[in-house]
């Protein structure tokens, strides 16, 4: 409606435009008529100011001759006299020294008369016997005036009356032929910038509006197209990533069982042996097999838990974000790889804060993180050298900061860059998928948290993780753990 009322305006203003400009050439050609005719009898007065009758009738004052003289020149309004310059004794419109000045030729002026009515003047000099004299042609503007009036007022109704006939087509041909279909393809494309790309616009025009509907109708066919297949392909994309999670648990579970081998061993031997006992014996007191089947009942509890860990980790499931504090995964990780470090003779260290350190994330996926981080310092770590693990909260960032630093084989500047590629590996053929460290980057990134790598060649490496986190948790833990200084 908004744009049918702007070409309207247009329109008017264009029409208002032609009209007062023919208006005002018709005032001015009649003007120019006017100022033709008095530039034919300026003309018959030159050729006659000779003549023995023009004399006379000047030197007489006799203003018939020239009336007759002109008759047919002039219409009947028109009236011509004889004026001497030189007196006073008829009005002159016009200075008779610029009559004078003027070197014969007619000069002319607009004044008003008697009554208050408007007239052409135009004065023709003449010099007789030595004085200087004119004639004077006075033509009423009242036609001209009435015409000019008349102009202005059909000019003001042809105006009036177009804008009354576009109001009109605005109202009945405007709405129905461009303001509702404009205001169904705004609908459309409201719709489509959220997202809906149902219900197809249906405008039957054979015009530009109904040629635009029906591109509509296809770019939204092809979206929602686009977006069908999108959404398969992200849906198949999360499954492949689900499945290689998983399957780089399962690897690392692969690693732990050698190291839980050993773990498993000793309290499955202390438990063959306090059963030995018991069996051995018949008549030992109640007291000893009890003591017995303490011992039996501890070692088991202790393997439980042991598998119930693996079980845990290795089991697929699905993400999913709750509040939860970090020193557990971190610990419960450390605790994972603890046997297969004891194995590579190397010192796990866990430097955790001594308060909660809350934030929200998927324990699983962190703890596969934290796993993955461990074992890969472990493997380029040599024996006797430690593994520290350091949580540290940064609260200008409203971040935790997560350590994982070895003194190992490092690597090297031109590989940084590709660590987190899938695929990309520094291990030997066959030890390693190159998939771990992509992976961790997908799942840190998931959490709106940032990984990075430093490490240099034979001193080691510090893998740095930032999880976001609640600044109200960070300002309590940084307050805590200040208080805790200040006693120790």
């Amino acid at each position: 409606m908004k744009l049918a009322a702007k070409l309207i305006l247009l329109f008017i203003i264009a029409v208002s435009a032609v009209t007062i400009m023919a208006s005002q050439l018709a005032s001015m050609q009649s003007f120019a008529g006017l100022e033709k005719r008095h530039r034919a009898i300026a003309s018959s007065v030159d050729a006659n100011q000779k003549t023995s009758g023009f004399q006379t009738a000047a030197n007489t004052g006799t203003n018939i001759y020239f009336e007759n003289l002109v008759r047919t020149l002039a219409n009947n309004g028109t009236r011509i006299r004889w004026t001497w310059l030189e007196t006073d004794s008829l009005v002159v419109r016009i200075d008779p020294s610029i009559i004078n000045n003027s070197n014969g030729q007619p000069v002319s002026t607009i004044d008003t008369a008697s009554g208050g009515k408007r007239k052409y003047f135009t004065y023709v000099p003449v010099t007789l016997d030595g004085r200087q004299g004119a004639v004077e042609i006075a033509t009423p503007l009242n036609d001209l005036d009435s015409q000019s009036r008349s102009n202005w007022f059909t000019a003001i109704f042809i105006i009036v009356a177009t804008g009354f006939m576009c109001i009109g087509v605005v109202m009945i041909a405007g709405v129905r032929w461009i303001a509702t279909p404009l205001a169904s393809l705004t609908n459309k494309m409201e719709r489509v910038g959220k997202g809906d790309f149902s219900s197809d616009l249906k405008i039957h025009a054979n015009d530009e509006l109904g040629q635009l509907a029906g591109a509509v109708n296809q770019m939204c066919d092809r979206l929602r197209q686009q977006q069908q297949t999108i959404e398969k392909e992200t849906h198949q994309r999360i499954d492949a990533i689900e499945q290689l999670r998983h399957a780089d648990r399962l690897k690392t579970v692969g690693q732990l069982a050698a190291g839980f081998a050993h773990e498993v061993g000793t309290p499955l031997n202390v438990i063959s042996g306090r059963a030995e006992m018991i069996l051995s014996d018949p008549n030992r007191s109640p007291e000893q097999i009890a003591k017995h089947a303490t011992a039996v009942k501890t070692e088991s509890e202790r393997i439980s838990k042991i598998i119930q860990k693996l079980l845990h980790f290795s089991r697929r499931s699905p993400s999913q974000k709750s509040t939860n504090d970090l020193r557990e995964v971190i610990q419960h990780s450390v605790d994972l790889i603890q046997p297969l470090a004891d194995k590579q003779e190397i010192k796990l260290i866990a430097n955790l804060p001594t308060t909660p350190a809350k934030a929200s994330f998927d324990f699983n996926q962190l703890q596969q993180v934290i796993m993955n981080l461990i074992d890969n310092a472990v493997d380029a770590s040599s024996a006797n050298q430690p593994v520290t693990i350091c949580l540290h909260p940064q609260p200008k960032d409203a971040q935790w900061k997560i350590e994982v630093i070895d003194h190992g084989s490092g690597i090297e500047q031109n590989q940084l860059d590709v660590i987190f590629e899938p695929f990309f590996t520094t291990k030997e053929v066959g030890s390693g998928t190159g998939l771990g460290l992509s992976i961790v980057h997908g799942i840190i990134e998931e959490h709106g948290g940032s990984i990075d790598c430093q490490s240099n060649p034979e001193k080691g490496t510090t893998m740095t993780v930032r999880i976001p986190c609640d600044q109200a948790v960070l300002d309590k833990t940084e307050t805590n753990t200040a208080s805790n200084d200040q006693t120790e």
